[in-house]
């Protein structure tokens, strides 16, 4: 199972007991996007892990609603969290992090295993 960078598993040894999320793809480019436009889209992922993932919260900017489910993934099994970026307040192009804080924890921290992707667009006047 490899880990990716922008996982607070990334370094970690010893992924016994320990959920590890795969995700299709980490980084969506939305391409050009119109001032008002709404998009909607999924991060899906894997639990290539031994044991069920449960996600605890999934915070973006304001622009960003998410939606997932709270019930646990178990190993092997595919979940997704579903996005809704709303352009109407923003002035640039941008690439926007989603956080995502599992109740699971990261071996020898005791913190919740934290996971990173992000979605990029390129703002277009109307």
């Amino acid at each position: 199972v490899s880990v990716s960078k922008m996982s607070s598993l990334y370094g970690v040894k010893d992924l016994k007991g320990v959920p590890v999320m795969q995700f299709e793809k980490r980084v969506i480019d939305l391409g050009k996007v119109k001032r008002g436009e709404k998009r909607e889209f999924d991060f899906e992922f894997t639990n290539r892990g031994d044991t069920p993932l449960v996600i605890a919260i999934v915070t973006a900017c304001e622009c960003t609603t998410t939606d997932y489910s709270k019930d646990a993934v178990a190993p092997g099994a595919k979940g997704k969290i579903h996005i809704t970026f709303d352009s109407t307040e923003k002035e640039e192009s941008e690439t926007i992090d989603v956080d995502i804080m599992l109740d699971n924890e990261t071996p020898g921290t005791g913190a919740p295993i934290r996971e990173l992707v992000q979605y990029k667009f390129d703002l277009l006047e109307k």
